[in-house]
């Protein structure tokens, strides 16, 4: 049974393994086996022990592949779940708990040298747009939106639904105005093309919370407590939550004066 059980599990992690550790732990198999073949062509082998050795093997080989295929089919089960549990089912962005989470944890992270742009994205004046076309026009333009962002915006980024036609997007280790203005240029567009292949009027407008690093001056005090190097203070001091309210105040503002645009604040980090 442990000479089956060996060749099983090598069979499933060959992958895994080395191939000097997988031909040296074939051996443990091979070798049995040609010395088992060897006495029975020598010495004869009885003929009803033969059958229940290899039935007992085959029954134990078999359970064991149907204890690996139940293992495997509960994992993917559970990997669905915790899947749908954290992503949104009509766009496949994270949802609103989820994002949260992962955005505070990068918050919490910060340090005076990082940077980071928290932008809420938000489809103007959504509810003509269901009451004129239809909420199912309305549910794709909610998926293309959801789309172009996470076409435009780096794997590493963090892209979420907040709720309804809003989104939240978390830009990490920049603060670059030029990213800003080209990534919501290429945004714009693609939305505007979008929009007028279909025949209607849709825009975004978006607010941006800006959290640039703090430059060490050359006279910086090293009298602080510090952990960086040369005396540098390494604490981030970022709120989240106060980001997120400025981003949002940045959103209002643009929903209230230049809908379709982006409009930006500046984090104070002192």
């Amino acid at each position: 049974m442990g000479i089956a059980l060996c060749l099983f599990m090598l069979i499933s992690y060959r992958k895994n393994l080395e191939r000097i550790t997988f031909f040296s732990m074939m051996s443990f198999f091979v070798l049995p086996v040609l010395a088992t073949i060897y006495q029975a062509l020598a010495y004869g082998f009885s003929l009803q022990c033969l059958a229940i050795a290899i039935s007992t093997q085959i029954m134990f080989v078999m359970d064991t592949v149907e204890m690996n295929m139940r293992f495997y089919s509960q994992q993917a089960a559970y990997e669905k779940a915790r899947y749908e549990a954290e992503h949104d089912g009509m766009t496949g962005l994270l949802n609103k708990k989820a994002g949260w989470k992962h955005m505070r944890k990068y918050f919490d992270r910060m340090d005076s040298h990082d940077e980071a742009m928290l932008m809420f994205v938000d489809i103007d004046d959504f509810k003509i747009i269901n009451d004129t076309y239809g909420h199912t026009v309305g549910d794709f333009w909610i998926r293309e939106v959801a789309s172009q962002l996470r076409h435009i915006y780096r794997q590493d980024d963090i892209i979420c639904r907040y709720g309804g036609d809003e989104f939240i997007v978390l830009i990490r280790n920049t603060a670059s105005e030029q990213v800003l203005e080209t990534t919501l240029g290429m945004f714009f567009q693609q939305l505007t093309r979008a929009s007028e292949q279909r025949g209607q009027d849709v825009h975004c407008s978006v607010g941006v919370c800006r959290v640039a690093a703090i430059r060490i001056s050359g006279n910086r005090d090293t009298s602080r407590n510090t952990d960086g190097e040369n005396g540098e203070d390494t604490r981030g001091g970022v709120d989240f939550g106060q980001c997120v309210k400025q981003a949002d105040l940045a959103l209002y503002e643009t929903k209230r004066f230049n809908k379709g645009t982006f409009n930006v604040y500046n984090y104070d980090r002192s």
